[in-house]
């Protein structure tokens, strides 16, 4: 790839291309993951603030614009990653919780017994 996201204690995330990099600003905490979408339009962080966002990952756009806050954990959130087709995210939280997200609604995985560290997609 000719771009790289990389997630940071300092609060941001960064899209990076060879001379620079595209800071997205707007969590309160660290961050824990970032991870582009299949098409490498957007980027989805997961953030100790108990939020996940979905971010602009155009290197143009001004401070790498949000597009959607992925709210209702109530704990650190620890990893979010794009399903394969792009349309849903997951994410994973000490709140003993899993949830997929769409960009109107999210639906909650139960069944952990301890924070979850980790979700993905299967690539089907």
């Amino acid at each position: 790839g000719k771009r790289v996201v990389t997630a940071s204690c300092d609060q941001t995330a960064r899209v990076w291309d060879v001379t620079s990099g595209e800071q997205l600003l707007g969590h309160t905490h660290f961050v824990n993951s970032a991870a582009f979408s299949p098409d490498g339009k957007r980027v989805v962080t997961a953030s100790w603030d108990k939020t996940a966002r979905v971010w602009d990952a155009s290197v143009n756009s001004a401070g790498g614009e949000t597009l959607l806050q992925l709210k209702g954990h109530t704990r650190d959130v620890t990893s979010a990653a794009f399903s394969p087709d792009g349309k849903r995210v997951v994410t994973a939280s000490c709140d003993q919780t899993a949830r997929v997200w769409d960009v109107t609604s999210g639906e909650q995985l139960l069944g952990h017994t301890h924070f979850v560290n980790s979700a993905a997609f299967s690539p089907d």
